[in-house]
């Protein structure tokens, strides 16, 4: 058996490494495993494909009220009136276009950021940069078949006498 010496700060690292390892929830999903960060990142998608809103200066509108007030701000109508209400879709439309509205779809793509050998690590990552990522959350990713972060992962939990959660 062979020696590995560690200064007192990275031993304390370890074994606290160690025992977060053996002690977090794993999800119900074999180790290895990691953590990440997950985010929503807003797409444009075709014609007749996720999300229909109209787009103009950096604002979406997408509900009934919303383009109702668009409308009615253009035309500078009473919002008391009804007129809103006697147009027909496309009239809708073309108003909407003479104010410089552009019709465009949208969906959302999951994007999975960093890496983290446990949950607690995530999520403090998440709480200190939450106001660069968009709508995150900690999700957790199989490592399936990778012989060298089960025996990294191995080696971790042993340090308190834990084992590899299978």
């Amino acid at each position: 058996m062979k020696t590995v010496e560690v200064n007192d700060e990275m031993y304390e690292f370890l074994m606290n490494l160690s025992k977060e390892l053996n002690t977090q929830d794993h999800r119900g999903t074999r180790m290895p495993y990691f953590f990440q960060v997950q985010t929503k990142e807003q797409i444009a998608v075709p014609e007749g494909c996720g999300t229909e809103a109209w787009h103009y200066d950096g604002s979406l509108i997408e509900t009934k009220e919303e383009i109702e007030e668009a409308v009615n701000e253009w035309k500078e109508w009473d919002e008391a009136t009804t007129e809103f209400n006697h147009l027909e879709d496309y009239e809708v439309d073309e108003i909407l276009e003479e104010a410089g509205w552009r019709k465009v779809n949208y969906d959302y793509r999951d994007n999975l950021e960093n890496c983290f050998l446990t949950s607690k690590a995530c999520d403090e990552h998440i709480i200190i940069n939450k106001h660069n990522l968009k709508s995150p959350v900690n999700y957790l990713s199989g490592s399936f078949r990778n012989p060298e972060l089960e025996m990294v992962m191995k080696f971790l939990c042993e340090l308190t006498g834990g084992k590899l959660h299978t």
